[in-house]
């Protein structure tokens, strides 16, 4: 079990070279790599060790060398000359009064080089794998933490079923009575069979049982604690189980009114919602 965080940062250098990585959240795995021009052919590798590591999170690259003052230039002095030689003879041919100076020159772009930078591709590699390596070490820390609150509110929840399931008889019984006594309010003085009445009766509070529901939320809770505890990639099955757990505990709340209930449905709606939350932070 190996959870993670998606947000998280890491740093790597070796041989003056550094490499940065962060991590925040996002439905999938999106890499932005940035990279100096030099460095592109490298760009697919980096990528594949990305995604050996993560398979959600917003993950930016950034890379700095310490070996670089800045861009070096090389000029093509022999063909420099050439075009000067040949844009002069040009001006005495036609007789273009025009001077021709270095602003014409500097027109000819093929003159112009960049200077390879010469980049140690194997300390390059060792500072990457480090960044990549300490943002995961990060993402696992701060993943045991949010694991370890999401378990304990998800105790709460089992805990808080457990006791709607024990008052749903006191509600079963209370809710035969008040329909008893309004139906009997409602056929005032005609004669009607009491086994025909609390056929009646039974019909009407069937329609209000929440056993299915009891029984359908202790089933998704103990398979989230399960996704939790034997799965790496929990986030979108655990964010499909929040969404069912949520929309069983409405469907108790209509079918059984009562205060005891609905004040335990309060506090796990509250759990659920922060289990939510807490779920959008993870991998």
């Amino acid at each position: 079990m190996n959870i993670q965080s998606m947000t998280g940062y890491g740093m790597g250098e070796a041989g003056g070279l550094k490499v940065e990585v962060r991590s925040t959240n996002h439905k999938g795995l999106h890499i932005q790599v940035n990279l100096p021009s030099y460095l592109y052919y490298y760009e697919p590798e980096i990528r594949n060790l990305v995604k050996e590591r993560f398979h959600r999170g917003y993950i930016e690259i950034f890379f700095s060398n310490q070996n670089i003052d800045g861009t070096k230039l090389k000029i093509n002095k022999t063909l420099a000359k050439g075009y000067y030689e040949a844009l002069v003879s040009l001006k005495h041919e036609l007789s273009i009064p025009e001077e021709i100076g270095l602003n014409v020159l500097a027109q000819q772009r093929d003159i112009f080089t960049v200077e390879e930078t010469e980049v140690d591709i194997p300390a390059f590699r060792q500072a990457l794998e480090t960044a990549l390596d300490d943002l995961k070490k990060m993402r696992l820390k701060e993943g045991k933490n949010l694991l370890h609150d999401i378990v304990s509110r998800i105790s709460s929840l089992d805990n808080s079923i457990s006791q709607i399931e024990d008052n749903r008889m006191e509600f079963v019984t209370n809710a035969k009575a008040v329909f008893a006594e309004k139906l009997k309010s409602l056929i005032g003085n005609i004669l009607i069979d009491d086994s025909r009445l609390m056929q009646e009766v039974a019909i009407m509070v069937e329609r209000l049982d929440i056993t299915e529901e009891i029984v359908r939320t202790k089933s998704h809770l103990k398979h989230m604690e399960d996704v939790f505890l034997k799965s790496d990639v929990v986030g979108k099955k655990a964010g499909f189980l929040v969404q069912e757990i949520h929309r069983e505990l409405n469907t108790i709340g209509s079918k059984a009114p009562g205060i005891a209930i609905s004040s335990l449905l309060v506090e796990m709606k509250y759990e659920v919602e922060k289990i939510r939350e807490q779920i959008q932070n993870l991998q």
